[in-house]
């Protein structure tokens, strides 16, 4: 029996589809929401022993107000004290200083995780922004992701 080179060509490219891996599904962490942080603020005593800062965390047309106090632990002054699972509402926020960029280019960013809908957002202020005690302007809004 004679096989023609068409016959051949089309049962090697059949067997080839048919073995073809299935594709696996892609999780974007993106969800193409934004959370909005209003009138944020973080007022430090003369000393920087303690700060206090406040802040909204806007989800569509809801705000959620949140307000904590930091104190100072060891060597490091309060405006660059880590804070750890404050509950606002819904939300849970950690705040961190970083200088990794040296003296001067400070900054603090937060976490604000809404567990319960596996989302999170990384606000973020350079310590420029937050030096004289006011309040933030404009609101700044930031993108917000899943979590696995």
């Amino acid at each position: 029996m004679k096989f023609s080179a068409t016959a051949l060509l089309t049962a090697v490219l059949a067997s080839t589809a048919a073995a073809a891996p299935a594709t696996s599904e892609v999780k974007s962490m993106s969800t193409a929401a934004t959370w909005t942080i209003t009138d944020f603020k973080r007022v430090c005593n003369e000393a920087d022993t303690s700060c206090d800062w406040s802040f909204g965390i806007k989800d569509a047309d809801k705000i959620t107000k949140c307000a904590y106090t930091v104190k100072k632990t060891g060597d490091a002054p309060a405006s660059r004290t880590s804070q750890t699972g404050v509950a606002c509402g819904a939300y849970s926020v950690t705040s961190a200083w970083s200088g990794q960029f040296g003296e001067g280019q400070g900054f603090t960013t937060l976490s604000v995780v809404d567990y319960a809908a596996k989302t999170i957002a990384w606000p973020a202020y350079t310590d420029n922004q937050l030096a004289a005690g006011t309040v933030v302007k404009p609101d700044q809004s930031y993108p917000v992701q899943a979590l696995p």
